[in-house]
């Protein structure tokens, strides 16, 4: 019979409030992870974003248009 180890994510949420700005560069090098992490993100408003730059210990939010509003992310990853 062999053991598994169970390896659990590593969680780090956050909103930052932003005023007239393309993106906006995140910081979460707290979870010192290992490999790249999924990132979600969402506004307060309607406007398009996307995810880029994608390392294990930063990324950016781009949004379509200059942004005034809140910005709120979830980065899931494992160590």
């Amino acid at each position: 019979m062999s053991s598994s180890r169970l390896t659990l994510p590593r969680i780090y949420t956050c909103s930052d409030s932003v005023n007239m700005v393309d993106y906006v560069d995140i910081d979460f090098s707290s979870l010192e992870i290992t490999v790249a992490p999924k990132i979600t993100a969402s506004t307060s408003e309607d406007i398009n974003i996307f995810i880029s730059d994608i390392t294990t210990t930063t990324a950016r939010i781009n949004f379509s248009a200059k942004f005034v509003g809140d910005v709120y992310y979830t980065v899931i990853g494992f160590s």
